[in-house]
């Protein structure tokens, strides 16, 4: 066989792979939106067999000796092939280095670990769950041990998994940062008065008239009915399958409207990354994104750099008023505001501000290097949770549902956390090189999001996973990586809201 009847059964391989997984993709949306209660077991056991079904062509003898055979007479394909066979032979490497039946027993303890999750907020019973989640940490560390990689700390071979070239001792230095710049101004700010009409905090609003803002607010981004869709979930969530579709969740509460809107404008900023992709892309293992700190980036920058704005909280007023006129009747824009970017302690991460949000990360961060390091058992995880929120942020949670376990990504596995906060950070170094060639304000007061889109497409969004996180970010803003970006915009932002020199 010479090198294009290779690369040829490659492709058709891979063909019959992408088709057996976009059946699970639809299965899973399926799950989390529309599949009955009594029906998600026996749903979860059906993509478990399209996954053992895509997971056979790809582990197969027959895929690996062609594959291997491309590898090694990669040179003679184009830079683009050749770019797909690295990033597969890398995934296949790793994947052999996991006993087989362990492989498929991990997928079904995250099936089951995630279904725990969401009956245990409803019956408080924390021990099925926990029991469920300790297998998870147990492979956790079976799979730190199956890699055979050097490092530092046994939490590196995790994060590394989600950010690239990120270890414990890079994400130090990055959070001792946080703590030493943010920590210190958020614990000041938290005890100061609210700077908005209180009534925003007694109003309710509509959940089908909100419905009309999110689609409003969806359209005005580009996230349009003909490449996706927006249903409701418990947890917000995106999910993709190629640049022609990308469906969103957001969760509707009456008593916090601000809660969707900034939702859907983090989720579509998730979906907008995988839209915006070369179309080449599609059905290849380069379609997706690069690391989840990019991927972070682009719905935090979405949410909160563009999002909670002064200049867009005036086109946001236009289009809560129109359709609350009652509710707004004496809300002004810098009410809206201050709402939009009020600092408090509370505890649910996805309704944090912009200031205590990485502080939440942080306890997270530290709670996963206790964890893997052997300080706490998957029994104190809760325990430890509890104390660094209250050395942090001066509170302590009632429950495990308000505290550690309030999130669903613990339930899946580790290291991804932190990529939230350093998402927030490649954002501002982004948002920094856009601003010399675009006027923000006038922008966002129009809702104009185009120019906007087509910088985030042809700096970030066009390369999938062909492009590596850091070297996206020195390609978009002509530096390295550098968190004095995210540190400086955080501090000018509040200490002018709340008056502090």
């Amino acid at each position: 066989m010479d090198i294009r009847e290779a690369f040829d059964k490659y492709k058709s391989d891979n063909e019959l792979i992408a088709k057996y997984n976009y059946a699970l993709f639809i299965m899973s949306f399926d799950q989390e939106t529309d599949c009955p209660e009594n029906d998600k077991e026996y749903s979860l056991s059906v993509q478990e067999f399209f996954h053992e079904k895509s997971l056979d062509i790809y582990m197969s003898d027959d895929y690996q000796k062609n594959l291997k055979y491309l590898f090694e007479n990669k040179n003679l394909l184009t830079d683009f092939e050749r770019a797909q066979i690295e990033e597969d032979y890398k995934e296949i490497d790793k994947l052999n280095k996991i006993p087989h039946d362990e492989l498929i027993q991990h997928y079904k303890n995250v099936n089951k670990c995630g279904l725990l999750w969401k009956r245990m907020r409803e019956t408080k019973d924390y021990n099925a769950f926990l029991n469920e989640l300790k297998e998870l940490v147990d492979y956790n560390f079976k799979y730190i041990d199956w890699m055979k990689k050097p490092y530092d700390n046994p939490l590196d071979i995790l994060l590394d998994e989600m950010e690239d070239g990120f270890s414990v001792k890079k994400y130090d230095e990055f959070f001792n940062l946080i703590k030493k710049e943010i920590v210190p101004l958020a614990k000041k700010i938290v005890k100061l008065p609210k700077k908005y009409n209180p009534k925003l905090d007694t109003l309710k609003f509509d959940k089908y008239k909100q419905m009309k803002i999110t689609r409003e607010i969806c359209d005005m981004m580009g996230y349009t009915q003909d490449k996706g869709c927006v249903r409701e979930t418990l947890h917000p969530f995106t999910n993709g399958i190629n640049s022609n579709d990308v469906r969103i969740t957001t969760a509707y509460d009456e008593s916090l409207l601000l809660s969707n809107i900034y939702s859907v404008m983090h989720e579509a900023g998730h979906a907008l990354y995988e839209l915006g992709q070369d179309s080449k892309l599609n059905g290849t293992s380069l379609f997706g994104g690069t690391s989840m700190g990019i991927h972070e980036s682009q719905s935090r920058f979405m949410e909160n750099y563009l999002g909670r704005s002064y200049a867009f909280t005036k086109k946001l007023y236009s289009i809560i008023s129109k359709e609350f006129p009652q509710e707004f009747k004496d809300i002004t824009v810098d009410d809206l505001y201050y709402y939009a970017n009020y600092v408090s302690d509370q505890f649910k991460r996805t309704e944090a501000d912009e200031l205590t949000y990485p502080i939440h990360i942080l306890i997270r961060y530290e709670v996963e290097k206790d964890l893997f390091n052997k300080r706490i058992s998957v029994d104190q995880i809760s325990d430890r949770f509890n104390e660094l929120f209250y050395e942090y942020l001066g509170k302590t949670p009632r429950d495990m549902i308000e505290g550690a376990f309030q999130d669903v990504h613990w339930s899946s596995g580790f290291g991804y956390f932190p990529t939230y906060a350093l998402g927030n950070a490649y954002a501002a170094q982004f948002m920094h090189t856009m601003e010399k060639t675009l006027d923000f304000d006038t922008l966002m007061e129009n809702g104009d999001f185009k120019n906007i889109n087509k910088w985030l497409d042809e700096n970030i969004h066009k390369y999938g996973k062909s492009k590596k996180n850091l070297e996206i970010v020195k390609l978009a803003t002509g530096e390295d990586f550098n968190p004095k970006y995210y540190i400086d915009y955080l501090k000018n932002k509040f200490e002018k809201i709340y008056n502090i020199k």
